[in-house]
């Protein structure tokens, strides 16, 4: 009978427990026989293992932080960035509706604003626990809301109001919270208080005319208040046209433009510290032809210069000019036209008569308003 192999093994060290345990050189000396060609397996299966397999990102919207509120009247209007990122700084390609949260409360209750993040946490779990899911934008609601890189709803004070009488001055929290990703929720936004109040009286006596550098409004204001300033073509599509509120009882609007029938309006708008602004109701409207009948701006920065035979001209462009004219007299004679319908800044004299030369250039509008001259004189080696 053919003996037994004798094996002579070591005892193994134990093998180490980190993710790279398996990828080290083992002791393979102390080994031998079969024992060390199984361990060897053993240990190549195991090299390239890294660690144990990450768990997967999960996608949250990242909270709204720049939710602000202002009361227009009888409508408290609500905006803020449209969600863009997630919580991992990823790009939020997946939103999918944004929920709008209300709380009323007592004011002489409710907390003011925290100071930390507990605070301000305890403030959120308050206004979920108290109030109510008052609108869900989806698909159509996110277009419609959409201005540019904010989004804008508008909550009616009228219906809240019918919804809480009250004898004690009420505060109305807002807090937005933005559902993406298969309907995971993200933090509840910063929250924005409303005292909703009276809105001020409009401004009175509303007064525009017009004049050569645009629509002069004039207006009495009421108890002193700041105002803005809107404007329609039409007298229903009203935009805001003063970024300012406006402290005086006068303004230019210098970005009218002329031959168009212009409608102008008033809000008066009062903040009181540490609220949200007001901004009141409408006054009535007032309207004005503005003719084009003014003439552009007279050309700046003109120079003349001789080169040579030839005189050079150059201006700096006119806002409101469609050509331009250019005029040329000598001593003692009436000016001339040179050039008319000209679309460039600059016009090159290639015959200019002997002796120094004064040349005018006009800016023409679209409606053949022209401007007064600019003026420039060259001769033969200089230029004034």
């Amino acid at each position: 009978m053919a003996s037994r192999p004798q094996y002579q093994v070591s005892q193994a060290p134990a093998i180490p427990s980190s993710p790279h345990a398996l990828c080290y050189d083992p002791p393979m000396k102390r080994l031998t026989g079969p024992t060390a060609a199984l361990l060897g397996l053993i240990v190549l299966a195991g090299c390239g293992i890294k660690g144990p397999p990450l768990p997967p990102v999960i996608r949250i919207a990242d909270p709204t932080r720049d939710l602000t509120v202002f009361q227009n009247d009888r409508e408290a209007i609500l905006s803020w960035s449209y969600p863009s990122s997630t919580t991992s700084g990823e790009s939020l390609y997946d939103l999918e509706s944004i929920e709008i949260w209300r709380a009323t409360l007592l004011e002489v209750e409710a907390p003011p604003p925290g100071e930390d993040h507990r605070d301000r946490d305890l403030n959120r779990q308050l206004l979920l626990s108290n109030g109510e899911l008052v609108a869900e934008l989806d698909e159509a609601g996110l277009a419609a809301a959409t201005r540019g890189s904010k989004l804008e709803w508008h909550d009616n004070l009228d219906l809240w109001r019918r919804d809480h009488p009250s004898d004690q001055e009420l505060i109305v929290w807002y807090a937005v919270r933005s559902v993406c990703c298969r309907g995971r929720e993200s933090g509840l936004s910063n929250i924005t208080r409303l005292v909703p109040e009276p809105s001020p009286a409009p401004p009175t006596d509303l007064v525009a005319e017009a004049e050569a550098d645009g629509i002069r409004l004039t207006w009495v204001p009421f108890d002193e208040l700041p105002v803005f300033v809107e404007r329609s073509p039409d007298g229903e599509d009203w935009r805001q046209i003063t970024p300012k509120s406006l402290a005086t009882g006068e303004w230019v609007d210098r970005s009218a433009a002329q031959g168009t029938a212009w409608n102008y309006r008033l809000r008066s708008t009062v903040r009181r510290e540490g609220r949200p602004r007001i901004v009141g109701e409408p006054g009535p409207p007032t309207g004005l032809l503005y003719p084009d009948i003014y003439p552009p701006a007279t050309p700046i920065d003109l120079v003349c210069l001789p080169e040579g035979t030839r005189v050079r001209l150059r201006w700096r462009a006119v806002d409101q000019a469609k050509t331009y004219r250019v005029y040329r007299s000598t001593e003692g004679e009436v000016p001339s036209i040179l050039a008319d319908d000209l679309e460039l800044s600059q016009y090159e004299d290639l015959a200019p008569p002997p002796g120094t030369s004064t040349y005018d250039v006009t800016a023409i509008d679209a409606a053949g308003n022209e401007s007064s001259p600019a003026s420039c004189t060259a001769a033969r080696g200089s230029s004034q």
